[in-house]
């Protein structure tokens, strides 16, 4: 989950790319610079408000609370169509 500027699609700046497994990638670590952080917590502000929980140790990780199939694991596989076809949703 992260944040784009409309209407060109530009990615905001979170700190850290996604899926990189570091402190820096807490979603409160204080080294990030004070625009990302204030992204960070703009991301967190929203979605906390929508019903998500954040995993801090992730800032684009979110939960959403609570899960509608708790304990339960999907598992299927996702065809490369559908995929191209949300492309141009």
């Amino acid at each position: 989950m992260s944040l784009v500027r409309l209407p060109l699609r530009r990615p905001v700046d979170m700190g850290t790319p996604f899926d990189l497994f570091d402190p820096l990638s807490h979603t409160d670590d204080p080294r990030v610079p004070a625009a990302a952080r204030a992204n960070r917590q703009l991301l967190k502000r929203v979605l906390t408000a929508e019903g998500f929980v954040n995993l801090p140790e992730e800032w684009w990780h979110y939960t959403f609370k609570p899960e509608a199939f708790a304990g339960t694991h999907f598992d299927f596989p996702v065809a490369v169509r559908s995929v191209r076809d949300m492309a141009n949703f």
